[in-house]
C-alpha cells in the first residue's frame, strides 16, 4: 500500500507533458521544430542554425537590446528597463501581431550564463511580474525559453527556444505559422546583423571568457 502511494506521489510530481519534435522547416541552413505543451494553445519552438562568426560578436549583438527591432521578427520596441548587473536585466519588449488582434508585449528576466569548460553561452528568458504596468490596447504574454551559442571550430552553434503564452486569443492558423516564421526569420535576419562592423568591433563583454572551440 505505501509503495502504491508512493508511485502516484511520483506521478503527480512530474512535470507537464512533453510531446516529440517535429521538423517544421529547413531551410538555408536553419531548421525549426516544434511541439506541443501541454495546457497550451501555442506549440514551443526550436530554432537552429551555424552563423560565422565569434561569441563576442553574438554577445555584442544581444546586449544591444534596442536594436532587437532590426532583426528579432515582429519585434517593435525592445529595451533594458532594469540592469541588476552586467549578466542580469529585465527586458521590455513589443510584438506587433496581425489585424484585427491587438499588439503582444513581454517582460522578461534575462540571464547570461557562459559554461567555463565548453564556452558556451545561454541567454536564459523567464517572465517576471510588477516590472512594467500593463499597458492600454495590449495584451500581456510571457515569454520562457533561451538562447544558446556554442563555439565551434568554424563558427558558433546557434539555438534559439522558446515558448510563448501571448495572452488573449489567437486562432490556430496564425499561431501555427508564428511559431515557425518567428525562429526562422529571426535567424536568418540574425546571419546578416553579425556581419554589421557595430558589433564584429565591439568591446569585449566584462564577463566573457574565451574557451577552446568545439570541433
Amino acid at each position: 500500500m505505501k509503495r502504491g502511494v508512493c508511485v502516484l506521489l511520483a506521478l503527480l510530481l512530474l512535470p507537464a507533458k512533453m510531446f516529440a519534435w517535429d521538423l517544421e522547416k529547413d531551410k538555408n541552413g536553419i531548421t525549426v521544430h516544434t511541439r506541443s505543451v501541454e495546457g497550451s494553445e501555442l506549440k514551443e519552438f526550436r530554432g537552429k542554425t551555424k552563423l560565422k562568426t565569434n561569441l563576442n560578436t553574438i554577445v555584442a549583438l544581444m546586449e544591444d537590446n534596442p536594436n532587437y527591432t532590426t532583426w528579432l521578427k515582429d519585434c517593435k520596441k525592445s529595451e533594458a528597463v532594469r540592469v541588476l548587473n552586467s549578466k542580469e536585466k529585465y527586458i521590455y519588449i513589443l510584438n506587433g501581431v496581425p489585424w484585427p488582434l491587438d499588439d503582444r508585449d513581454f517582460v522578461i528576466h534575462s540571464t547570461l550564463i557562459q559554461d567555463k569548460n565548453t564556452g558556451a553561452v545561454t541567454y536564459q528568458m523567464k517572465p517576471v511580474a510588477n516590472i512594467v504596468p500593463d499597458k492600454k490596447g495590449l495584451v500581456r504574454g510571457t515569454i520562457k525559453g533561451y538562447w544558446k551559442f556554442v563555439p565551434v571550430s568554424d563558427g558558433v552553434e546557434v539555438t534559439y527556444q522558446v515558448h510563448s503564452e501571448p495572452g488573449g486569443s489567437i486562432p490556430t492558423s496564425i499561431a501555427n505559422i508564428v511559431v515557425v516564421d518567428i525562429p526562422y526569420e529571426t535567424l536568418k535576419k540574425m546571419k546578416e546583423k553579425v556581419e554589421d562592423p557595430k558589433y564584429k568591433n565591439a568591446p569585449k563583454h566584462p564577463d566573457l571568457i574565451d574557451a577552446p572551440a568545439s570541433k
